[in-house]
């Protein structure tokens, strides 16, 4: 099954095209965005390969900004050991999932793949890709099922949280202040 979706940012222009592919045995996210990070317009490729636990096999990003280009590949093995552009990167271990920070798509998967309770939060670990520099770090975040459909998430280093809702095959529809559906 092939889900085409458009969000667009309710700030700053940005505007994200998503082409998911979900089959029984795995699920690939092609994603394009195009944001305005004050003042400096970005686009942002990324393919995710991941498994039908809905966790990260591997991602390959590319990002454009102002003609210069720079390229990112990530990959974790079954093991839960992770690789950045090839080399071992042990203060990952441990991250079940990738959060890119320009697209609320990554938030999608830990939505499926943890089999929330109504008001029980879940902590997970994730590698966190920030935008523009692609720099790959460890971080700390909680999501909790607070309805059918509408969810917490926070991130536990920055103190950031919002309320995100999302369909009935888990993906983000709006993640407030940030992006909306169209």
């Amino acid at each position: 099954m092939r889900h085409d979706i458009v969000w667009e940012r309710t700030g700053p222009m940005g505007l994200e095209h998503l082409a998911l592919a979900v089959d029984t045995g795995e699920i690939r996210a092609d994603g394009l965005i195009v944001v305005d990070l004050g003042g400096d317009v970005v686009r942002l490729r990324y393919a995710i390969d991941i498994d039908r636990d809905w966790q990260t096999r591997s991602a390959v990003l590319a990002l454009d900004r102002g003609g210069a280009a720079t390229e990112r590949r990530i990959e974790r093995t079954l093991g839960g050991r992770w690789t950045v552009d090839g080399a071992p990167r042990p203060d990952l271990d441990g991250a079940v999932d990738i959060d890119i920070a320009a697209t609320p798509f990554t938030n999608s998967m830990p939505l499926n793949a943890l089999g929330l309770a109504v008001g029980v939060p879940r902590r997970i670990t994730v590698a966190y890709v920030a935008v523009p520099g692609l720099a790959v770090s460890r971080a700390e975040q909680e999501y909790a099922l607070l309805a059918p459909g509408r969810f917490r998430y926070r991130g536990l280093g920055t103190g950031f949280a919002a309320e995100v809702t999302a369909d009935a095959d888990g993906i983000v529809v709006d993640y407030p202040p940030i992006w909306r559906r169209r």
